[in-house]
């Protein structure tokens, strides 16, 4: 009995850890063996769907934040996203409460772990644009790299455009 006990109790403090390992990526090994018709239609596929990203992080205006987890609250991801260097430039507004926002954060740290995960989604489409994830002990550690990631993302999307736009009259 003592050792069925045992037993049970390493699966449930391991499970979390296991689901939190990242998947291995099988379409990369899938895409060398498709044919070459095949290969640049899943290319124009791909390469569109970057583009609709790319348009919705664009076109953006608003972003609300949303916490699953009383370990990272909205205020402190607020703060954090603020105090980037590249948020002023950026041009979002963060929104509160119940909120019609253009993008959206949701944020959320897995049991029994130490990962704090985030997803980055365009509220009237409901596609992911990004997501990601930080390891840290609480949310306020969290908080740094997280806000770091995606200011990155969104800098990636928005400034570069406005970089080449500017270099036109030169």
């Amino acid at each position: 009995m003592n050792r069925l006990m045992i037993q049970a109790v390493f699966c449930l403090s391991f499970c979390p850890l296991l689901a939190a390992q990242p998947e291995q990526v099988a379409s990369s090994s899938t895409a060398t063996r498709l044919a070459p018709a095949e290969q640049t239609a899943a290319d124009a596929t791909q390469s569109s769907a970057v583009a609709e990203r790319n348009l919705a992080l664009k076109n953006a205006r608003t972003i609300c934040i949303h916490s699953e987890t009383q370990f990272l609250t909205v205020s402190t991801l607020e703060r954090a996203l603020m105090k980037q260097k590249n948020w002023d430039r950026l041009d979002l507004n963060i929104v509160g409460g119940a909120c019609s926002a253009d993008l959206e954060i949701n944020v959320d740290r897995l049991v029994f772990t130490h990962i704090h995960t985030y997803v980055l989604t365009d509220k009237s489409t409901s596609i992911v644009l990004a997501s990601g994830r930080v390891r840290a002990f609480d949310g306020v550690v969290a908080s740094g790299p997280m806000a770091e990631q995606i200011v990155k993302i969104l800098s990636a999307a928005r400034l570069s455009e406005r970089a080449t736009s500017s270099d036109h009259g030169l």
